[in-house]
């Protein structure tokens, strides 16, 4: 049987309750629209039914390992409403970004929505998520594991806490990718003491690109360094040696900084504590080793 978004959508106005009678146990085939999302709920110990998009979770975020049977459901916000039907899930988990689609996906299944983007939402979420899978032992040692690796990097960083710093990513030859205020990056290195030394403008993910002469005769700040999802150490390298960046002050050794590994704006609360993490070896343990 096919089914079209006007047929989900009736179906959703003439079954608001789709779902109840199952509604006092705990969800068990949990369908996921989000991959922040598909991360923290790997991190609470449950495989979900299926993911949008599952391919791109395994190259970006990667963290709980996301098993081989999980199904595809199809893009983030265009999710295969057939396929989804088909999968008969207990629980859809959306974010407010598909608030469209939600009567569509009601008519399939219970909808949970839940924040994502910023480290507090990503808490809120969690707690709520464990609330509706009643999971909150699970939850609380998940945000533990996170709150003691962010107390002990900030004690670790105190004396590195006095150094503006600018992370990036690489674009091109000539730009970079900063994370300022309002991202899910700068939301940790707050948490660790570190200052974000980009103060420009921002989308509404907390990012900016910019030529890389936009900073680069910064005097007194650090740049640290995240390669991008899937880019080779020899990639890396030779976009680091390149006669530009070899040029400007702010990408010479001590002040350039290259992180060990690619994490995702998109990830949750796992990707913090990996992120801050990653801070911590790093910026203790300044040498020539991390600026080849």
């Amino acid at each position: 049987m096919r089914l079209s978004r006007r047929s989900l959508l009736q179906l959703a106005l003439t079954l608001p309750l789709a779902g109840g009678v199952k509604a006092a146990l705990p969800p068990q085939r949990i369908a996921v629209l989000d991959w922040g999302l598909t991360e923290l709920l790997l991190s609470l110990g449950v495989t979900p039914l299926a993911v949008s998009a599952p391919q791109w979770y395994r190259q970006l975020i990667g963290l709980p390992t996301l098993p081989a049977q999980v199904q595809d459901i199809g893009l983030l916000f265009q999710p295969n409403l057939e396929a989804l039907y088909g999968l008969k899930p207990d629980l859809i988990i959306i974010t407010p970004a598909h608030a469209m689609s939600k009567p569509m996906l009601e008519a399939i299944a219970p909808t949970l929505t839940l924040a994502t983007g910023r480290l507090a939402s990503f808490y809120a979420s969690c707690d709520k998520l464990a609330t509706r899978l009643a999971l909150k032992p699970q939850a609380a040692r998940l945000r533990a594991g996170l709150d003691q690796q962010l107390l002990h990097t900030q004690d670790a960083l105190r004396q590195q806490a006095a150094t503006p710093c600018y992370l990036a990513s690489p674009v091109d030859d000539l730009h970079i990718r900063l994370y300022g205020e309002n991202s899910f990056f700068n939301d940790v290195m707050q948490r660790v003491g570190l200052t974000n030394a980009w103060r420009g403008a921002v989308n509404a993910q907390g990012e900016a690109q910019v030529e890389i002469q936009q900073i680069a005769g910064s005097q007194h700040a650090r740049l640290l360094i995240m390669p991008a999802p899937g880019q080779s150490p020899a990639a890396l390298r030779g976009w680091t040696q390149s006669r530009l960046w070899r040029a400007l002050p702010l990408t010479r050794c001590p002040q350039r900084i290259v992180l060990p590994h690619a994490i995702s704006e998109s990830g949750a609360l796992l990707s913090a504590q990996r992120f801050a993490h990653d801070l911590e070896t790093t910026l203790t343990t300044l040498s020539g080793a991390h600026c080849d």
